[in-house]
């Protein structure tokens, strides 16, 4: 054997195992030690929840009991998962704590619910388990690798669509009132209310339906209820909400408004705030794909996420396998816009005891106000751009079985925060997340720029917040244009009936390429398995989504990989017959062929380029592994074919005419 022909057969072995290592990966690192399970699942004889807003108070009711019990330090969350689901996560550190403490657990719950039964962690039978260990290397069994898309595994696809948003306050004097409510209900010992000097006679849907008309006929479009909102939080206050495109259509309206409540108001006073608007650019779309993209790798459930924009105002969002997508797109679509305001000291929380600040008593007047008016007369002096991306949850002290949320202020912004709350000493804060108050305490000194967000979180909400929080807010509102589920069952099935048709296309290739050109056709089916091999490895590499179509893209360029072979090898067909050597007909056939496999391969690599470009998600995929099939093709079946056909070639076995599909009589 010659000395090149060893280095091939080196190469070739080379590249099958390299491939197949990478591809499926076999043999991977150890699992670490420390990684410990010390969550438990507990579901029960009779429910003990009937309603989900009993989860909360009777989670914590069976906190308190273990805690009763001298477990209350090893217990860091209890909460349940569904009406007779309990969770329960202890700060186990090892796998024999761990198991103490599930024996403990189930003990206890025995005693005081008779009944109860373990379950199996849902992550206990996701968790690949090795088939033995080596030393510092685990042997896994072997499964591919690639990551699969929708199609395959189920999960959620969901197109988010970014959008402007411009808020227009107006307001006139506390006795002109622009439009009639019901008087509110008179607080013991309040002041009296202001008796306006002039009673308005038009209702809230009466101003409001003049003020969409107005706009209408200006250009405004109105395709959904959100595109345009008119709110009275008092009598004398009008909010707004529009979806002006730029700073010059957010004046116009405002002018245009403005105008209007002077011809229905005349000589009452108007004021108009400053629109306060966000606007779309060119590079929002990115932005908001890539605070999606920080959120999503927050989620620890979720895996290898798939999120591409289209257009300047458009996200696509592809999770596969997740089991809660409702969850995951309320937190993809939350702004979670975190602002702090000083609330003017005529105002006080009606239900604060309650941590409820939906309502508020204007001290001045008597009335009760809702937290829409008191969001209308603050601005916000802090927002959540000023916080570093450090946020974690802990139990709330002060109310057992909750949970609150810890923030610090930037470097740059801590002194400026000191200096904030110095001066408002003895003022309430609200802290507002997306326009909602969380809480409103009393700055009663300085804060140097640390501080807990409380609001009765579960875990579970208290989890997202942070998520959120460290995520940062998004630079405009988002809405959900698509979101569809796709089941896992539909993916399996897909999944099985892909990989026959597979099967049975390569078996049948294989039986065609030894039954025609023999010895050669062989060889090509070595260089086939290769090829696959190769495909399977680049695409993990590459990390990309594999789909029904790219599955479909794999098998066209095995096809296609085949092809070149068959030109080949009827070529060298053509040059035994034409009276020249085995050696010689070998380099000649592989020569000639390969200007027209050239051809062809490229014009297949163009088509490939432009549907990727021009494509929809899934013809992409498709796109995608049939470009790589075609690259991969061009190696296995030219470079490694001729490889092993010339080593044959040059040995006795390659002097039999017969096995290269050629009779001697024919020769």
């Amino acid at each position: 054997m010659q000395p090149r022909s060893k280095w091939w057969i080196i190469t070739i072995a080379v590249l099958f195992v390299l491939s197949f290592l990478y591809a499926f990966q076999p043999l991977r690192l150890k699992p670490k030690a420390s990684e410990v399970n010390s969550t438990f699942r507990y579901t029960f004889a009779q429910p003990l929840v009937k309603a989900d807003a009993e989860m909360t108070t009777r989670a914590a009711e069976i906190n308190q009991y273990l805690s009763s019990k001298g477990l209350g330090s090893e217990i860091d969350r209890v909460e349940f998962k569904e009406k007779n689901v309990l969770e329960i996560e202890t700060f186990a550190l090892d796998k024999d704590q761990a198991e103490s403490d599930r024996q403990k657990l189930l003990a206890l719950l025995t005693e005081k619910y008779p009944g109860v039964t373990a379950m199996a962690m849902p992550e206990d039978a996701q968790r690949e388990q090795p088939l033995s260990v080596f030393g510092p290397l685990a042997f896994y069994r072997p499964t591919p690798q690639v990551q699969l898309g929708l199609d395959l595994i189920g999960g959620a696809h969901v197109v988010l669509r970014a959008l402007p948003e411009t808020t227009l306050t107006f307001k006139a004097a506390e006795d002109k009132p622009l439009v009639k409510t019901a008087a509110p209900a008179a607080v013991p010992g309040a002041a009296p209310a202001v008796k306006p000097v002039v009673e308005a006679t038009l209702t809230p849907e009466m101003l409001s339906d003049r003020v969409r008309n107005v706009l209408v006929k200006a250009g405004v479009r109105v395709e959904g209820t959100d595109d345009l909102k008119v709110d009275f939080p008092a009598a004398h206050v009008m909010v707004v909400k529009t979806r002006a495109e730029s700073q010059t259509v957010a004046d116009k309206q405002k002018g245009l408004i403005v105008s209007l409540l002077e011809r229905t108001f005349p000589g009452v006073p108007i004021v108009a705030d400053d629109p306060m608007s966000l606007f779309l650019d060119k590079e929002t779309a990115e932005k908001v794909k890539n605070i999606i993209e920080k959120r999503l790798y927050e989620m620890s459930e979720i895996r290898e996420p798939v999120l591409q924009t289209q257009g300047l105002d458009r996200i696509i969002v592809e999770l596969p396998g997740v089991s809660e997508p409702e969850r995951v797109v309320a937190i993809l679509k939350s702004t979670a816009m975190l602002e702090f305001r000083v609330v003017p000291d005529r105002y006080d929380a009606v239900g604060a005891e309650q941590d409820d600040y939906t309502e508020w008593r204007d001290k001045q007047t008597g009335q009760t106000v809702p937290w829409s008016l008191v969001l209308a007369e603050t601005k916000p002096d802090f927002t959540g751009r000023d916080l570093k991306s450090t946020a974690t949850v802990s139990p709330d002290s002060q109310s057992p079985g909750y949970w609150v949320v810890n923030f610090e202020l930037r470097d740059d912004r801590k002194q400026a925060f000191r200096e904030f709350t110095r001066r408002n000493i003895q003022k309430k804060m609200a802290i507002v997340l997306d326009n909602k108050c969380q809480m409103a305490p009393v700055i009663k000194s300085e804060i140097p720029g640390q501080g807990i967000i409380e609001g009765r979180f579960t875990a579970q909400d208290a989890g997202d917040l942070k998520l959120l929080l460290n995520a940062g807010a998004l630079p405009v509102p988002l809405e959900i244009a698509e979101n569809r589920t796709i089941s896992a069952t539909l993916g399996a099935h897909a999944i099985q009936r892909s990989l026959l048709a597979g099967a049975i296309g390569l078996s049948l290739v294989v039986i065609f390429m030894i039954v025609f050109y023999r010895l050669p056709g062989l060889l090509a089916d070595v260089a086939l398995a290769l090829y696959v091999l190769i495909v399977l490895a680049v695409l993990t590499f590459t990390k990309t989504t594999l789909t029904l179509p790219g599955i479909a893209g794999i098998i066209l360029s095995i096809g296609m990989a085949v092809d070149a072979n068959i030109l080949i090898f009827e070529r060298l067909k053509e040059e035994i017959w034409a009276g020249k050597s085995i050696r010689a007909a070998i380099d000649a056939g592989f020569e000639r062929a390969w200007t027209a496999i050239l051809d062809s391969n490229v014009n297949s690599m163009i088509v490939a380029a432009v549907l990727y470009f021009l494509g929809t998600s899934s013809i992409k995929s498709f796109a995608v592994t049939l470009f790589v099939g075609v690259v991969c093709s061009l190696f296995t079946a030219v470079t490694v074919s001729r490889w092993m056909v010339t080593m044959i070639g040059h040995s006795r076995l390659g002097q039999r005419l017969h096995m290269f599909g050629v009779h001697q009589e024919t020769s």
